[in-house]
């Protein structure tokens, strides 16, 4: 699964333990890559509360939020 999806064997694994935990299909992302970004020390200090408590990635938390604004910014063109 590494070697196909280009996802390291950390990653995979962590697929497959999930996915085995599901009783649908699991659809597995695009390729990632690292992406710099500056931010305020207080958001930073509040996504990191946030992923704590919710046992979210900050990469997954960033993602569902700039997909979420996008499709808000997409749907009043």
């Amino acid at each position: 699964m590494a070697v196909r999806f280009g996802i390291s064997r950390s990653q995979a694994y962590r697929y497959v333990r999930k996915a085995g935990a599901m009783s649908e299909k699991m659809v597995v992302p695009g390729h990632k890559i690292p992406f710099t970004i500056k931010l305020s020390v207080d958001l930073i200090q509040a996504l990191r509360e946030y992923t704590v408590s919710t046992g979210k990635t900050l990469s997954e938390v960033v993602t569902q939020a700039l997909e979420s604004f996008l499709r808000g910014i997409q749907g009043r063109g």
